[in-house]
């Protein structure tokens, strides 16, 4: 995290559209390459969460990675739409305004959730998918998992106003931490360094009317999408997926359930599967050097 993010410029995907904030890695190592890649971050999350996985595969595909609206560097959405089909919506049209052509789709976490509701709305656009600890439907709310009974009250949105005052009161170093406690498979691995450039971050995003507004609003439209019929769910939108796929989840993910990782991958016509053994919910940031040779193989996989 302390690793200096891909630069970055606002794009405006088309006519009465709203800016996004798109960082692009470029490979230092020759011409450019043909290959293009968008990388979709999860909830809370944020463009330079691809930082070191982008840089691993620039050789290979000229990366963007969006902060989706009301994330990151790109304001929220002009009319508070924060919806899946919204973002799906906000997706295809910067791809097709940034991209040559199909390109190599990868997401984590609620990134993975859109990620795959776009490859199977707009396939296509794309050339292959990666899916990192995607948010698939799961109502069980275990400890094991590092889940808590409480979430239910930031998901009323009575309750979850209340709450954004206390949320955003809490110092940037203690959400850091909190932060790599959940998504880490392995917390002492997160160096010094790194936790103050988050810390730095967390405390710049604080000072954002909407930051935690829209936290919340995000996390409440992907349980609304949980429970969408079952022709428009995640799982039949999976199964229309007609791509290459590859899913990985590591054993220690404390917030998507690693034993969802086998039906997940099941899902998508083809597919294949890595498990990581002590890694958390971002495999890109905590093991970028396996997710990246995984990701490299499936794109050879897919031109071929």
């Amino acid at each position: 995290m302390s690793a200096l993010p891909w630069p970055g410029r606002l794009v405006t995907p088309g006519p009465d559209e709203q800016a996004v904030f798109v960082r692009t890695t470029l490979s230092e190592e020759g011409p450019p390459p043909q290959a293009e890649a968008f990388y979709i971050h999860g909830l809370a999350g944020a463009a330079a969460n691809w930082t070191a996985l982008a840089g691993l595969l620039a050789p290979l595909a000229t990366g963007y990675a969006p902060d989706l609206p009301g994330s990151g560097r790109s304001d929220p959405p002009r009319q508070g739409d924060y919806s899946v089909t919204e973002q799906v919506r906000v997706l295809a049209a910067l791809i097709r305004t940034t991209a040559q052509g199909p390109v190599h789709l990868v997401g984590n976490s609620l990134g993975g959730f859109v990620s795959t509701m776009l490859a199977a709305r707009h396939p296509e656009l794309f050339r292959s998918l990666t899916l990192i600890s995607p948010a698939v439907p799961d109502f069980r709310l275990t400890r094991d998992r590092g889940a808590d009974s409480r979430l239910a009250a930031l998901l009323a949105p009575g309750l979850g106003r209340l709450v954004e005052p206390r949320m955003a009161g809490i110092p940037a170093d203690q959400r850091v931490r909190g932060m790599v406690d959940v998504c880490f498979g392995d917390p002492s691995a997160v160096s010094e360094d790194d936790s103050v450039a988050a810390a730095t971050e967390y405390a710049w995003r604080a000072d954002l009317p909407w930051g935690q507004r829209a936290v919340l609003e995000q996390l409440r439209e992907l349980i609304k999408a949980y429970v969408t019929p079952e022709r428009r769910s995640y799982w039949a939108s999976a199964r229309r997926v007609r791509i290459p796929t590859l899913v990985v989840w590591g054993t220690r993910d404390r917030l998507v359930d690693v034993r969802l990782a086998e039906r997940t991958a099941a899902a998508f016509p083809d597919s294949r599967l890595l498990v990581l053994a002590g890694v958390g919910h971002v495999a890109q940031m905590e093991a970028p050097g396996p997710v990246a040779r995984a990701v490299a193989a499936l794109w050879a996989g897919s031109d071929r």
